[in-house]
């Protein structure tokens, strides 16, 4: 085997292992949201949409192939995701101002949110820079179909929760600052 398709490979492994963080993390912050009652705010549910952007992109380079522009789907996506935490954080730094839900190992959502947009960003980053990925000819490589249309199928079904948890919350509305119960049109 050649260089370049070892590092091919190591490339679809760490894509693979992002991927599945993330999409374990948004199904976390379901999990909180349904049995610990944590209402999702309007910043905590930007910062899900910036997640599903980099879980796209993600499965983009493991379905079509490592491309710098999947990368980059993936980079803006935890940008975005790194700035509306980090108002979010800047909102609750102020004493006496509160904090919004509970802490998970010390810190808030919000601020892991930001935490691991971060990593993200890095890691997304070195991962574009290894250039021998793109020398490798994709069509010889396996293109794990099963697997990313598992993944797929986990991503599409995390979204329509979301979707159905945001109408739940907030109706066809704007969403309240501070959710204390779902939306009731009674």
């Amino acid at each position: 085997m050649n260089e370049s398709f070892i590092i091919s490979k190591l490339e679809r492994f760490c894509n693979a292992a992002e991927i599945t963080g993330v999409l374990i993390m948004l199904f976390m912050a379901l999990i909180f949201q349904v049995f610990l009652n944590e209402l999702p705010c309007p910043l905590c549910l930007l910062q899900r949409v910036g997640f599903f952007g980099v879980a796209l992109g993600l499965l983009l380079n493991l379905r079509y192939g490592l491309q710098p522009s999947h990368y980059s789907i993936v980079i803006l996506s935890a940008l975005f995701t790194s700035f509306v935490a980090l108002r979010q954080i800047a909102l609750h730094v102020v004493p006496g101002t509160g904090s919004y839900g509970f802490a998970f190992l010390g810190y808030h959502l919000y601020t892991w949110s930001f935490i691991i947009s971060m990593i993200i960003i890095f890691a997304t980053t070195v991962m574009l820079g290894m250039d021998r990925q793109y020398a490798t000819n994709f069509s010889s490589v396996p293109r794990f179909r099963a697997l990313t249309t598992l993944l797929f199928a986990i991503l599409l079904l995390l979204v329509g929760l979301n979707v159905i948890s945001v109408l739940l919350e907030c109706g066809v509305s704007a969403c309240p600052d501070n959710p204390t119960q779902y939306f009731s049109p009674f």
